[in-house]
């Protein structure tokens, strides 16, 4: 257990996690990244566009919030914030998985596609817990 809690320390994980859901949120809005194409395919509508830019505007303050508190919050107030955020991600994707029913919605379609962020949700929430009583 010591091992791990030496690896799974809520600063790394937030200013991580932070900084990687910056970049990609930056480049999805910025529309390097065309995440209505990938999400709709080739024949995406406006309205398609503009859903991903906000969704994106949406991460991008939760992105900012796990950068802020990896770097400027420390100790019980810190590790709460890694469990608060990781487990509101979790929960997040499975409402989006569960209101997205049969849309054919790229992303939703293929689990692959949510092990990434999931994985990153769950180190944050696993490295809160770890750390409560810091």
């Amino acid at each position: 257990m010591g091992a791990l809690k030496q690896y799974m320390k809520p600063k790394w994980w937030l200013t991580g996690v932070g900084a990687i859901f910056t970049l990609l949120m930056l480049l999805t809005y910025a529309e390097i990244m065309n995440a209505a194409e990938a999400g709709w395919g080739a024949d995406y509508t406006a309205n398609d566009a503009f859903y991903e830019k906000a969704w994106a505007a949406t991460y991008l303050v939760i992105a900012i919030i796990c950068v802020v508190s990896g770097q400027f919050v420390e100790g019980r107030s810190q590790a709460i914030l890694a469990m608060t955020i990781g487990a509101g991600n979790i929960l997040n994707f499975i409402l989006v998985y569960l209101a997205a029913g049969d849309l054919e919605y790229a992303f939703t379609q293929e689990p692959v596609n949510a092990a990434p962020p999931m994985v990153m949700a769950a180190g944050l929430l696993l490295s809160g817990y770890l750390h409560l009583d810091d």
